[in-house]
């Protein structure tokens, strides 16, 4: 019987001791965190498939250089704007007929961060 608590004690230790260094491990993981202060925010468009002009709208968390690029695949199809930007919201205008109908991705480059998003053009 009394080997039996023993046993119960020992294995509630294990368990209780496994708990503690799991929270602690946690812990000092989260210490070197992301500072989401640092980047910017992309929004997806209201209307997916888009014609002729279409607004991009971003955030950038302070003034910083952001290039914002419109990809096919991996390849950059078109540098729309790289510049620096004032921390706040930001629309950049971008007329679609200048490239072909089809599956592209819009996003923001900065020397922190690259961000992208599906959109498809439709023009036809």
């Amino acid at each position: 019987m009394v080997e039996k608590i023993v046993d119960v004690l020992v294995v509630t230790l294990g368990i209780l001791g496994a708990f503690v260094l799991y929270k602690l491990m946690l812990r000092r993981m989260s210490r070197g965190g992301v500072n989401q202060a640092a980047y910017c925010t992309l929004y997806s468009l209201d209307k997916n498939p888009v014609k002729d002009e279409v607004e991009f709208y971003f955030i950038t968390p302070s003034d910083m250089n952001v290039a914002f690029c419109v990809w096919k695949q991996e390849e950059k199809v078109i540098e729309i704007r790289n510049e620096v930007f004032t921390k706040g919201g930001h629309i950049v205008r971008f007329d679609t007929n200048s490239i072909p109908d089809g599956e592209y991705f819009f996003g923001i480059q900065t020397t922190e961060q690259k961000t992208i998003k599906r959109f498809r053009i439709q023009n036809s």
